[in-house]
């Protein structure tokens, strides 16, 4: 998806490259249809980045689940297992620790995957965000183009008329 969006900027970027050279203007002329076509694929491209990131946040919430879930069922087998322990005295006081030491195991890995999901969240929307921003000063560059080029045309005519 990323390279489908990179490769339809160069594409672009080939485009203005190899376009007629206006003499001392630093302008070029490309084909207009060409960079619109050129365009529309840009923005069906877009739609993936947005639904990767969807996932990922639905993959987030999975993953924090799943922590709850295998964090809950640590601590309910901790508990039972205190319970059965509880008939004899030092098989309480064994038991009682093993069930903290379940529970404060079951904590820790329930933050430890809550922060790594969080982090792979942050990290996949950082670069979205990034290439969405890039694909749009980009497109942004390219319309400023367009519109010199298109000025610069207008007034190339205004003066052969005159």
């Amino acid at each position: 998806m990323e390279s489908d969006i990179q490769s339809l900027i160069n594409e672009v970027e080939e485009i203005v490259d190899h376009g007629t050279k206006i003499p001392m203007t630093g302008k070029v002329l490309v084909d207009d249809a060409v960079i619109f076509e050129l365009l529309d694929r840009l923005r069906a491209s877009l739609p993936e980045e947005i639904t990767n990131a969807k996932w990922v946040l639905k993959e987030r919430q999975r993953i924090l689940d799943e922590a709850q879930a295998e964090a809950q069922k640590l601590l309910e087998q901790g508990k039972t297992y205190i319970d059965k322990a509880a008939l004899e005295n030092e098989v309480v006081k064994q038991a009682q620790e093993y069930g903290e030491d379940i529970a404060q195991q079951a904590q820790t890995f329930a933050r430890e995957v809550k922060s790594g999901a969080v982090q792979y969240a942050d990290e996949m929307l950082q670069h979205v965000e990034k290439s969405l921003f890039e694909t749009l000063q980009s497109l942004r560059k390219n319309r400023e183009e367009l519109k010199e080029l298109a000025k610069e045309d207008r007034k190339s005519e205004n003066e052969k008329s005159e």
